[in-house]
């Protein structure tokens, strides 16, 4: 791997990802905690309308929306990694269903017995008996498309009834998985032009979409091209380097482009590449015991901030941010420990009878 880098003159990706050794459980964790801090804003009542650091510096963007884009680049990267490592696809899909859904099926039972049942204004037998709680669970079994409101809950809110609305990304994601489950199972993305193809005419699609005016709704169509982007970027590592003066580049690319049309898509290219950059050029940090809280964090940060704005309703933003930080972290700890560990321990454990079927 040495002597190819020192022909080329440079580290490419490909050679990154053989090292073993990168940054992307301290990314996530960096994205999830970046939700946290843009909602601290998004969701109190601010009286002085103050808007995050994200948002000052990159308008268009706020450090929930960033964040978005770095979790996307980060899972359109590595699932498409993984599929062209491993490309079974009964080991893909067991995969995604036991990282996603246990957590997320316990957060959703939070949300309803314990935030919703501490903060209805209804009484216990109201909420317990009301249609609307039972649709939220019926609703949101599946992560796909959301119903946000429980009633009487958070009612005296900024942002009243939302119990969980960070999910949004989520239902884009999970869509994403199933896509690349189909395209595994066509063959499509273990073979690279193929796959280049497909891949790139959706982005031209999106990028003609973008270009003629037509309206993202809640970004969906960026976040797509992103992941497709990162998925591209998977096929063609051996193409692309890991270095210091790309990525600033890609800075300097933003700041010539800040105040145009242009510097949404330079950001979001920034983006893509900051996570290569911060996964494999910067030294690798020690992580105890590959605890991942990330997932935990994303699950529980919103309820958590409703809760805390619910209970001190005039909790300033950069005190409503290290609270709810504290206290999502909590509840993401026993997460991990409690339901996504064992679920993992449990996916380690089928491996041999799905290798078997397959």
């Amino acid at each position: 791997m040495a002597v190819r880098a020192s022909r080329r003159a440079f580290v490419t990706l490909a050679d990154a990802v053989e090292r073993r050794a990168d940054n992307y459980l301290a990314l996530r964790h960096l994205a999830a905690l970046l939700v946290i801090y843009g909602h601290s804003y998004a969701l109190s009542r601010n009286p002085d309308r103050a808007i995050d650091l994200v948002e000052r510096l990159m308008p268009g963007f706020y450090a929930g929306s960033f964040a978005v884009y770095l979790f996307f680049a980060i899972s359109g990267f590595l699932i498409s990694l993984s599929l062209l490592r491993n490309p079974g696809v009964l080991r893909y899909v067991r995969n995604r269903l036991a990282r996603v859904f246990p957590a997320y099926w316990i957060s959703l039972l939070v949300c309803v017995f314990a935030f919703g049942l501490a903060y209805t204004t209804l009484s216990t037998g109201e909420y317990l008996r009301s249609a609307g709680t039972w649709a939220f669970v019926a609703d949101n079994w599946l992560p796909i498309t959301f119903t946000w409101h429980l009633p009487g809950v958070f009612d005296g809110n900024p942002l009243p009834k939302v119990v969980n609305g960070a999910l949004w990304s989520l239902g884009l994601e999970v869509r994403w998985y199933a896509y690349f489950a189909l395209l595994a199972a066509l063959t499509v993305v273990r073979r690279r032009w193929l796959f280049t193809l497909l891949a790139l005419a959706l982005v031209l699609f999106g990028a003609w979409e973008w270009w003629t005016g037509k309206p993202d709704a809640n970004h969906y169509r960026a976040l797509s091209q992103t992941y497709l982007i990162a998925a591209l970027c998977a096929h063609w590592r051996d193409r692309i380097p890991v270095a210091h003066w790309l990525m600033a580049a890609f800075v300097l690319l933003m700041a010539l482009a800040h105040g145009s049309r242009w510097f949404g898509p330079a950001t979001v290219a920034a983006a893509i590449y900051f996570t290569f950059w911060a996964a494999y050029a910067l030294p690798a940090l020690r992580w105890p015991e590959h605890r991942d809280y990330s997932y935990g964090l994303f699950l529980y940060g919103f309820p958590v901030q409703q809760a805390l704005i619910a209970s001190f309703p005039q909790i300033p933003p950069l005190a409503l941010f290290p609270a709810a930080t504290a206290g999502a972290l909590v509840l993401a700890a026993l997460s991990w420990h409690l339901v996504e560990l064992p679920a993992l321990q449990w996916k380690r454990r089928l491996q041999p009878q799905l290798a078997a079927a397959t």
